[in-house]
């Protein structure tokens, strides 16, 4: 039973915080996860917690400001919020954000332009802070938590009790809260995925190819990039998940050089409405073209927000081993969904995934292609017919990283490749 485990997932979400005696820890949820929530600041204060704050968000209140509010007002964001978002910054707020909606058709129909003419003052006003975010400069943790509608979506089932449990009984093995120490367990995941990094980084790979029906994509990456995956790490050196559930490696590509056709293979929510089928061609690193079988002019709202959105600044190797691409479910989460496949994200780069990322100047990262925006989504584009190869420095031989949806190297082949024998 879902409300059985909310103790043990509670648990599990601020362990994976490493919260500090005395940090502070705001919690960014719905009002349907507020079970979840009360535990989570219970244990957060149990912990050492020095003040817990809950921002609660509501589709709801979302929807009634665009469709409602006067124009010349969709803009508008108080003051307060820029004074939250500097003292979160001043004091490194640790985080964690409970991100689904009960229902993740609700804002379906929304007014592109309106709900772009409110997102993106809010998205500017968090933009350092969202920076210091993206180079894990304090701890956060992204969580989402089963409900009723989000179930019925998933299930294709009547909103109600049984198809909650059914979709708990589905999430609780990806998150590994069905084994003894799931703290542990997800630590471990996090050495494998560092190993799998590590093991890309010591190819030098400079330039990857996916191909797949409708996909024939080339990424290239910086001699700087580096490929990161699992657990994160302050400055200080805590460990930390960014993620439950994390299945990824990835790294910052060249946002220059992108070139060719791909296709999406899930569904991903965009500017708050359901995208499927979504299509891209890139030319000089740039989104040139695209389409979508539905939710089309909610995916040209957000690639039209800045200058960045159309642009890479993550991409992601997933293979079909994932839990969550084992579950066979398209879960309308992109916290899940992008953990079940290879994926790419239109607009700001991880600066973690740079070396030397601080000491580079504005125009150091421009020249090596670090992508910014204030925008960041994902778009899945793996599947059993995804075959990922790489071109490495020091060799013309390319080498099969993923094949069939599956990843295809390993150590041995990873030592041969540079082996100077």
């Amino acid at each position: 039973m879902f409300h059985d485990d909310l103790s043990a997932y509670a648990t599990l979400a601020v362990s994976s915080l490493s919260l500090l005696p005395g940090q502070n820890l705001m919690i960014r949820a719905e009002p349907v996860h507020w079970p979840l929530v009360n535990h989570i600041v219970a244990i957060a204060y149990e912990q050492g917690a020095r003040y817990v704050a809950v921002d609660a968000e509501h589709s709801g209140t979302f929807k009634a400001r665009v469709d409602s509010s006067r124009p010349e007002y969709l803009n508008h964001q108080p003051a307060y919020l820029r004074a939250l978002y500097q003292e979160m910054i001043d004091e490194n707020w640790a985080v964690i954000s409970i991100k689904n909606p009960d229902d993740p058709d609700f804002l379906a129909g929304l007014d592109p332009a309106r709900s772009m003419a409110v997102r993106k003052p809010l998205l500017e006003l968090q933009y350092s802070w969202r920076a210091r975010l993206r180079a894990d400069a304090f701890p956060w943790l992204v969580l989402a938590a089963p409900t009723p509608g989000w179930a019925a979506k998933v299930l294709r089932m009547e909103s109600g009790p049984d198809a909650l449990e059914e979709l708990w009984r589905r999430m609780k093995p990806i998150l590994r809260l069905d084994q003894s120490d799931p703290h542990q367990a997800w630590r471990e995941n996090g050495n494998r995925l560092q190993e799998r990094a590590r093991l890309l980084d010591s190819m030098g790979i400079r330039e990857l190819h996916f191909s797949g029906p409708g996909t024939d994509l080339t990424v290239r990456l910086d001699e700087r990039a580096h490929w990161k995956g699992g657990h994160a790490h302050t400055p200080d050196g805590r460990v930390f998940f960014p993620n439950l559930p994390t299945e990824e490696v990835f790294t910052t590509p060249n946002r220059h050089t992108t070139t060719g056709t791909v296709r999406v293979t899930r569904p991903v929510i965009v500017t708050n409405q359901v995208v499927e089928g979504a299509r891209f061609e890139f030319e000089k690193g740039k989104v040139v073209a695209f389409d979508a079988d539905s939710g089309k002019a909610s995916l040209a709202s957000f690639l039209d927000s800045d200058e960045g959105s159309r642009y890479l600044g993550e991409i992601a190797l997933v293979d079909v081993a994932s839990p969550v691409f084992q579950s066979n479910t398209v879960f309308y989460n992109i916290l899940f969904d992008e953990n079940a496949a290879c994926h790419f994200a239109l607009g700001s780069a991880y600066p973690g995934c740079v070396s030397g990322y601080n000491d580079l100047t504005a125009a150091q990262r421009t020249e090596i292609g670090i992508n910014e925006s204030a925008e960041h989504t994902d778009f899945m584009i793996g599947s059993e017919e995804l075959t990922v190869t790489a071109r490495c420095s020091g060799s013309d031989e390319p080498v099969v990283v993923i094949e069939n949806g599956e990843f295809r190297l390993d150590a041995a082949r990873a030592e041969k490749l540079h082996s100077p024998w």
